[in-house]
């Protein structure tokens, strides 16, 4: 097993599309003196809390868009679940202009932090991830920083690993601390032998947490298809994390939500083929002259 991807098509986390990118045109964001020159409102890339909740060593789950959509699936089907409360978010600048009928926009990206205090847990979702190792690094620091403000002890990211997998989706672990490894194996978690790459925040934070002495885990769940939501997957990966966490969330949504798009792939893929059916017969009723 090698490189765990995420849905860009190219190595884990690269959101490099447009169509991806959830744009917030925010007024307080880019200010115009003279009705003509923008300037950047220095707000921007700096944390801003909207309260400051009590926690005890919390967990930290984190996630941004991927190969199948896993880890963003996972985190917001979670935050959702658990009722989490918004309480702090910062907003960076895509590499990138978004347009619709010609009339461009500079997009704002959100990454917003949840959490749920009685449960000892901290969830972070981003709308996209940057595109340059660089920004990837600044903004991992940034969301260590505020696992250090409230003392986090072990951070989870979650990622998708390509594979023509029968049956249902395996969940492999990578782990910052050998320690670790007995726990995953007892909640079901798989490993991946050899040397392997996992690229995007969703593999960076946790090296960073880890040179920041806290603890990290990276759940991977197989996935078919890179470019369709791979829900059935997430509920894999999520079932594995709430065993480890000890949450009890219902995932059956998730795999109604899958059987809806396996259907929706059939249904196209039935139609292709009735498409090359009829144009076989069509190709035999030709006749070529020379």
């Amino acid at each position: 097993m090698g490189t765990s991807e995420d849905n860009s098509g190219t190595l884990e986390g690269h959101c490099r599309s447009p169509s991806n990118i959830k744009v917030e045109q925010d007024s307080k964001d880019i200010k115009r003196f003279n009705g003509n020159t923008p300037t950047l409102n220095t707000s921007l890339m700096e944390i801003q809390y909207t309260s400051e909740p009590k926690l005890e060593e919390p967990v930290l789950i984190a996630a941004w868009p991927g190969m199948g959509y896993l880890a963003k699936i996972s985190a917001d089907y979670l935050r959702q679940r658990l009722k989490a409360k918004k309480f702090a978010e910062f907003r960076y600048f895509q590499n990138a202009i978004v347009y619709k009928d010609s009339l461009a926009e500079l997009p704002v990206i959100r990454h917003q932090f949840f959490v749920v205090p009685e449960k000892g847990l901290m969830i972070c979702v981003g709308d996209a991830q940057p595109s340059t190792p660089e920004e990837a690094l600044s903004l991992a620091e940034k969301v260590i920083d505020v696992a250090e403000k409230y003392d986090v002890r072990r951070v989870y990211t979650m990622a998708a690993y390509p594979s023509d997998y029968p049956g249902d989706p395996r969940v492999f672990g990578v782990y910052t601390d050998e320690r670790l490894k007995g726990e995953l194996e007892k909640h079901g978690v798989e490993f991946i032998e050899g040397e392997g790459a996992v690229n995007g925040l969703n593999g960076i934070l946790i090296g960073l947490a880890k040179m920041r002495g806290i603890e990290g885990v990276c759940l991977m769940g197989e996935i078919r298809y890179a470019n369709v939501p791979q829900h059935l997957s997430s509920k894999a990966v999520l079932e594995r994390l709430t065993s480890i966490l000890g949450l009890d969330i219902d995932t059956a949504p998730l795999e109604r939500r899958a059987e809806k798009i396996d259907a929706s792939i059939r249904k196209s893929l039935g139609e292709f083929e009735e498409y090359e059916e009829i144009a076989k017969k069509e190709e035999k009723t030709i006749r070529y002259i020379s």
